[in-house]
């Protein structure tokens, strides 16, 4: 038998515009799953690419010992497997949030403010727009022209 509490729910009252809003971002989110899903090949690809520009940066900025240099690049040969399957596990779990609150935060032509950590971890609702204020004041004077690209 199921029982009720007397307790009043506490629901959050949203607009329609907020829920339709929060229903497309979701829709947004899942569409970009399933392109991860569909695209593994091309994100192995893509995360060779940076292990192999990455790794060339590294051993050239820290290491000026040629020797050790050279040795850093053949090692990264080595581990590339690894690093490429948690890189892929990685961007599987978080591309789809990241991407869609990136996409959000250039629609929304308000900057969302975000803490550090939440950068860091990815775990964030949205992300901010670019505060710099010669950036603001351009965007102010012309406000599609950041998000469409012209």
């Amino acid at each position: 038998m199921l029982s009720y509490k007397k307790e009043s729910l506490k629901v959050k009252k949203i607009s329609e515009e907020e829920r339709k809003k929060e229903e497309r971002l979701r829709d947004v989110t899942l569409l970009l799953q399933q392109i991860v899903q569909r695209e593994e090949t091309s994100l192995k690809l893509i995360i060779d690419c940076l292990i192999d520009v990455g790794s060339i940066n590294y051993a050239n900025a820290k290491l000026s010992n040629p020797p050790l240099n050279k040795i850093m690049k053949v090692l990264v040969g080595y581990i590339k497997p690894v690093a490429r399957t948690i890189a892929l596990g990685w961007l599987k779990k978080n591309l789809p949030d990241l991407l869609t609150a990136w996409l959000e935060s250039k629609v929304s032509f308000e900057p969302v403010p975000i803490s550090k950590d939440q950068a860091i971890t990815g775990n964030l609702e949205t992300v901010p727009n670019t505060t710099d204020e010669a950036v603001t004041s351009e965007i102010e004077a012309a406000p599609f022209k950041e998000s469409f690209g012209n």
